[in-house]
């Protein structure tokens, strides 16, 4: 991902765009395995490396229910230890829906 994350910054420069105003995120969820997530957030240390910001969004994915067995609407707990562990790892901007529960971990 870090390699992939890499690549698609360079190309955006090369397109002209300033890269200063770029974060990268490695969309956890989307077409991932849970295996692939968790790969994901505890490679985070790797994605900052990059230089640019990490922004994560585990909030109430689905791979958190199939870790837990929790509904969609009981997923708090494991959204917030998602976002306590992505900040320990590096990540700079968190996408999240309970906000004010999120910014006291935070």
């Amino acid at each position: 991902m870090a390699r992939y994350l890499e690549e698609r910054v360079r190309a955006l420069a090369e397109a002209g765009l300033d890269p200063a105003g770029l974060a990268v995120d490695p969309g956890l969820g989307f077409g991932k395995t849970v295996e692939h997530n968790v790969a994901l957030l505890r490679g985070l240390p790797r994605l900052t490396r990059l230089g640019y910001p990490v922004l994560v969004g585990a909030s109430r994915k689905s791979f958190l229910g199939r870790l837990t067995g929790r509904a969609v609407d009981e997923r708090l707990a494991p959204s917030l230890a998602a976002l306590a562990f992505a900040v320990q790892q590096g990540a700079h901007i968190l996408r999240v829906h309970d906000v004010k529960e999120s910014c006291e971990v935070a």
